[in-house]
């Protein structure tokens, strides 16, 4: 259709298609097709579509658009998703945007770019609708129909004083099915939850999901409603906040951009710092090889049970501490329960590490009828190498599961404690543990 210059079949055929799904196709075209295809599309869709397109695509969109355009697309979006498009592009073009604004959304865009980018303040949106106590439900609805056309939701309605706080919130249902005599007041029950500008943006996952709204108000320190945050923004919060965790939990820094839009030197960068740093605190396991060197070298059918050792103590810490980022998390735990969690963890630990521990007393009867392993002291060593998985699996769980808490209790993201960083500290407390064992156990025999 591009080709043939159909533009009105293009705006007929993509009208009737979600914003989303008309990104994909707009992703799917080269540059100058695709500022085609968006020129014809409504604008309230142009807008929508706009921001549902990877950050690469806008940018090659607003190139190609230039400025004084670019700005009137950027200015039809909603506030929150016009602040975060503008906070991802360079300073400069952001600015010049701006400037291009009408006075009071250039007012309400700097007001949302003012907050910091983690918190509540930075995607919520001035576009909703209030009332006052003293209107009855026929005005109130009235004022609905007036101003409800451009709020971002009318699901909740929210009700104000003469100086702008925040005093309750009432389901649109409730106004419907009222007597339209009825005056607000009579609706209320002065009880309304409520975000500050200024919280951490997983507090409102965390409470959206909690009291299951579709929609939470904003207020400042002094109590006044600044803004409203929906479900759909609430969601697309939590999948950042989710791969964040996921990208920690890998060992790396969480990504800026998405996968495939991300430069070969930011994945470098991300990457090869923690890489590095794991690569150093390997040191420390060389370190615990290089101190039992003697003991070592009379009986290297110690070194053949290390791979199994390590593993085990890395795999266990490892699915404690998933289990206990996820859990903070979603506040299912705190600090002060952390004695309730030594004790899952010790039991849980000690079931595990048992039943490893007769699979390991197995491994080694079964690898000494081979020329694998070759020794004349099967029992010692069996005993020795099960318990030794034993203690490693009961320590692993709390090392795991510990950690997350103590990060979580100084203020760093829990998922820092990934993985191959626990992993990592388990192969050093996990040989040195094995062969503290080896040493108190094979004395007179193998040793």
């Amino acid at each position: 259709m591009i080709d043939d210059r159909a533009y009105r079949d293009i705006r007929d055929s993509l009208s009737v298609i979600e914003p989303a799904d008309v990104a994909d196709l707009i992703e799917l075209l080269s540059s100058e097709s695709a500022a085609i295809a968006f020129r014809v599309l409504p604008r309230e869709l142009a807008a929508a579509t706009f921001a549902e397109l990877e950050q690469s695509s806008q940018e090659a969109l607003l190139e190609e658009f230039g400025a004084e355009r670019s700005s009137r697309l950027i200015e039809s979006m909603d506030p929150d998703d016009r602040a975060a498009i503008l906070d991802e592009l360079p300073v400069e073009i952001a600015t010049k945007l701006i400037a291009n604004f009408s006075p009071e959304n250039r007012r309400i865009t700097q007001a949302i770019l003012g907050y910091d980018p983690e918190s509540v303040g930075r995607f919520m949106t001035p576009d909703y609708v209030r009332v006052r106590k003293d209107w009855s439900v026929a005005h109130s609805l009235e004022h609905i129909r007036k101003y409800g056309r451009n709020a971002e939701t009318v699901d909740w309605v929210f009700v104000i004083d003469l100086e702008g706080q925040l005093i309750d919130d009432i389901h649109i249902r409730e106004l419907l099915l009222t007597e339209p005599d009825s005056l607000i007041s009579d609706l209320m029950d002065d009880e309304f939850i409520a975000l500050y500008a200024k919280d951490d943006r997983e507090e409102a996952v965390r409470m959206m999901g909690r009291y299951d709204r579709t929609a939470l108000p904003v207020v400042d320190s002094l109590g006044l409603l600044v803004g409203i945050v929906t479900a759909d923004d609430v969601a697309d919060v939590a999948e950042v906040e989710f791969t964040e965790d996921v990208q920690k939990l890998g060992g790396m820094e969480a990504l800026s951009a998405p996968y495939i839009s991300s430069s070969i030197f930011n994945m470098y960068h991300k990457r090869g710092v923690w890489l590095s740093v794991l690569l150093l605190l390997q040191i420390l396991t060389i370190s615990i090889m290089g101190f039992f060197d003697e003991q070592l070298s009379k009986a290297v059918v110690l070194v053949v049970f290390v791979p199994m050792i390590i593993s085990t103590g890395g795999n266990t810490a490892s699915q404690a501490a998933s289990l206990l980022v996820r859990a903070i998390a979603v506040e299912e735990v705190r600090l002060n329960a952390w004695w309730k969690i030594v004790r899952k963890e010790l039991l849980t630990g000690f079931y595990l590490g048992s039943t490893l521990a007769i699979i390991g007393m197995l491994v080694v009867w079964i690898l000494t009828m081979t020329p694998m392993v070759q020794t004349e002291h099967i029992w010692p060593l069996s005993f020795t190498v099960s318990l030794s998985v034993l203690v490693i699996v009961i320590w692993g769980t709390l090392i795991g599961s510990m950690f997350p808490l103590l990060l979580d209790h100084i203020g760093v993201d829990p998922a820092t404690s990934s993985s191959p960083l626990v992993a990592t500290l388990m192969d050093v407390s996990g040989l040195t543990i094995y062969f503290v064992i080896a040493v108190m156990t094979l004395q007179g025999t193998i040793l």
